[in-house]
Formats: structure tokens, C-alpha cells, sequence
């Protein structure tokens, strides 16, 4: 993720590594480069939001940012069915 040194400051590191693997994942799954991609910084903040909202789970971020940035595409024209996750809570109880 394109990070200001002020936004670092912002969260713990643990916290940064697992945006940062969620920016990553859900750069994966639209199937673009993650540093390199025009709205690799909207989805960036899209984690950063959802982290900040109390997502930790990095599937979940990503899937959850991944969508969002689906719903800014169909507003251009572009469709595709959101993609699916399973909350660790709900992978937890099935395991039970």
C-alpha cells in the first residue's frame, strides 16, 4: 500500500502487516498490481477504513475492500459478482 509516514504512526506494525497482506490479497482477486494499479491508493484506504472499523481478519478485509471496489466499477459500467468470504467465526464453528 502507498503510505504517507504520517498514516504509519496511525497503527502497530502487526496492524500495517495486515493491511498490508489484505491490500494485497484483495489486489489479487481484482486481478491488478497492487503498487502500480490508478486505485491502488482508494483501495488502500478502503482497508484501512474497514481495519479501523474493527475487521481484522485479512480474507475478510480483503474480500470485504475487493467488493467495495467492485461497487466503484459498476457505478463505471463494469460488472462482476462480488466475491464470497466466511468470517473466521463462522470457520471456527463449523469446525466444532
Amino acid at each position: 500500500m502507498a503510505l504517507l509516514d504520517r498514516d504509519r504512526r496511525i497503527f502497530a506494525t502487526s496492524d500495517w502487516e495486515v493491511m498490508q497482506r489484505a491490500h494485497d490479497k484483495a489486489s489479487q482477486m481484482l486481478d491488478r498490481c497492487p503498487k502500480t494499479h490508478s486505485r491502488c491508493n482508494e483501495l488502500a484506504r478502503t482497508v484501512m477504513a474497514l481495519f479501523d472499523s474493527g475487521v481484522r481478519d485479512v480474507d475478510e478485509l480483503a474480500a470485504m475492500a475487493a467488493n467495495r471496489e467492485l461497487g466503484h466499477l459498476a457505478v463505471t459500467g463494469y460488472f462482476q459478482k462480488p466475491f464470497a468470504f466466511k468470517s473466521s467465526s463462522v470457520i471456527s464453528e463449523n469446525r466444532h
